[in-house]
């Protein structure tokens, strides 16, 4: 019997957030996955499958803004990462119920993180897929100059047009002012937005966070700083080449994360 499959439509602030439901069985496991800047749910398909192939139900939620949501960031549609930490992914769980893990990809991996921190997703267990910290020093040579003028150019975009042009810039899509700047300021500062809202105790319960070698935007220094924050595990993967960022990439043959996910979770 093939997975059932719906659509449910979110509401965030002024943002209709589309959720792609994927259920093998009723009674299966229900995974939340929380994509990377700019990708849209779409592009998650075939881990959704390779999900449902291992005995999950998986939801897929767009980012406020981000493929079907609509409405565009602008100066008047606009969030950013507290928002992202306190408000979507709390209002998200609530209204799916219990899921038992998070999934992140990118930033979704640092929302869910510092959501866990605060004891704001329950019970369900933490995993970041080529997640990282944003401090400069977590990367070395050119790459840490190109991380510190492409946090220059969100800082200075954003704040001129009242939203960030991914697009033309090579990095995400048309995205929230306000993440960016929260983005850019992290990278300078070593410290999320979230961060200082705090109150110094962990709440999160286990956590695993996979590092995929190769990747430049989130090499192994920041996932290590990112899984300090929940005292989280870290794993390194060598996954087989499939041609461009391995940042990215992965997403088309995921059957080795989802493997490595599965064999945590049981």
């Amino acid at each position: 019997m093939a997975p059932s499959q719906e659509i449910l439509d979110h509401q965030f602030g002024p943002f209709r957030v589309p959720v792609m439901l994927r259920r093998p069985r009723g009674d299966a496991p229900l995974l939340l996955v929380l994509p990377a800047l700019g990708v849209p749910a779409s592009r998650y398909q075939r881990l959704q499958e390779s999900l449902a192939e291992a005995g999950y139900s998986s939801a897929v939620t767009e980012l406020p803004g981000t493929g079907t949501s609509r409405p565009r960031p602008s100066r008047r549609s606009d969030f950013g990462y507290n928002d992202l930490v306190h408000g979507f992914l709390p209002s998200l769980l609530e209204r799916l119920g219990l899921p038992t893990a998070v999934l992140g990809h990118s930033i979704g991996g640092q929302v869910a993180t510092l959501a866990a921190r605060e004891g704001l997703t329950g019970q369900a267990r933490i995993v970041t897929v080529a997640a990282g910290h944003l401090h400069f020093r977590c990367w070395q040579g050119s790459m840490r100059m190109k991380v510190l003028a492409l946090a220059g150019l969100a800082w200075g975009s954003g704040h001129l047009l009242g939203y960030f042009p991914g697009r033309v810039l090579g990095f995400g899509g048309h995205e929230a002012r306000g993440v960016m700047a929260d983005w850019a300021a992290s990278v300078f500062s070593g410290r999320f937005a979230p961060e200082r809202r705090q109150t110094g105790e962990n709440r999160a319960g286990p956590s695993l966070h996979l590092a995929i070698s190769g990747d430049d935007f989130a090499p192994p220094a920041a996932t290590a700083r990112l899984a300090s924050l929940l005292g989280g595990e870290v794993r390194h993967l060598d996954l087989p080449l499939t041609g461009g960022n391995p940042h990215l990439s992965w997403l088309r043959a995921p059957d080795a994360i989802v493997a490595e996910l599965q064999r945590w979770l049981e």
